[in-house]
């Protein structure tokens, strides 16, 4: 094998890691950095630290790793951020990997509709985390075999369009109507009425037992 294919082989791949906890930040930073396959080029806590970071790094990272829950902030708000912040720079747009203790398949076809390329979670192994980022660098979607395995039951079962999957999985995320509204732009009558929707597509027949679903 010559030089050049084995510089290509043995790249680096350059990540930036997004989570509110410490332990979670300097835990997965310092084992991605000790594969020697990665090097975790910038970390943030929250959307506004996110959005600096990417906004003054010199080279954008190729994968960017990010948690949904920041503290009260939602995640996932970031992708639309990140896009905006590469059409300025006019920058390949990172592969994003979502890396959560949400399980649901609700929360799961949400990130992905947002423009996630991969979703693992959280209690899996870390060799996950790689298979994800192998599988997203070459163009490919992933999703960790126990979130698949219940998004396609979901799938099976419900037929939500793509505004109503959003909502539930919000109400997954404990939030309310109003902050649902307000995170949404819509009004909380627009948000019940959707929720009316949900419950009869998915069999349920309240709030709680749409959150236990």
């Amino acid at each position: 094998m010559g030089n050049r294919e084995w510089g290509v082989m043995n790249k680096v791949i350059s990540v930036v890691v997004i989570d509110d906890h410490p332990l979670a930040i300097n835990g997965i930073g310092a084992w991605l950095n000790e594969t020697g396959r990665f090097a975790v080029s910038g970390t943030a806590k929250s959307l506004a630290e996110a959005a600096a970071l990417m906004e003054g790094i010199k080279r954008l990272p190729e994968i960017v790793m990010l948690d949904i829950s920041l503290g009260p902030e939602d995640g996932l708000d970031f992708i639309p951020i990140l896009k905006k912040i590469c059409e300025k720079r006019k920058a390949t747009m990172p592969g994003i990997l979502i890396c959560s203790a949400h399980e649901d398949p609700f929360m799961v076809q949400r990130a992905m509709n947002m423009g996630a390329n991969g979703y693992v979670a959280k209690s899996e192994e870390t060799g996950e985390i790689i298979e994800a980022i192998d599988a997203i660098i070459n163009g490919e979607t992933f999703i960790s075999p126990r979130c698949q395995k219940k998004d396609e039951q979901q799938q099976k079962h419900y037929d939500l369009t793509g505004r109503e999957n959003e909502i539930a999985a919000m109400v997954k995320q404990s939030l309310s109507i109003h902050q649902i509204a307000e995170r949404l732009g819509l009004s909380a009558r627009t948000v019940g009425n959707h929720l009316t929707h949900i419950y009869l597509k998915t069999g349920v027949s309240s709030w709680d037992e749409l959150y236990k679903l």
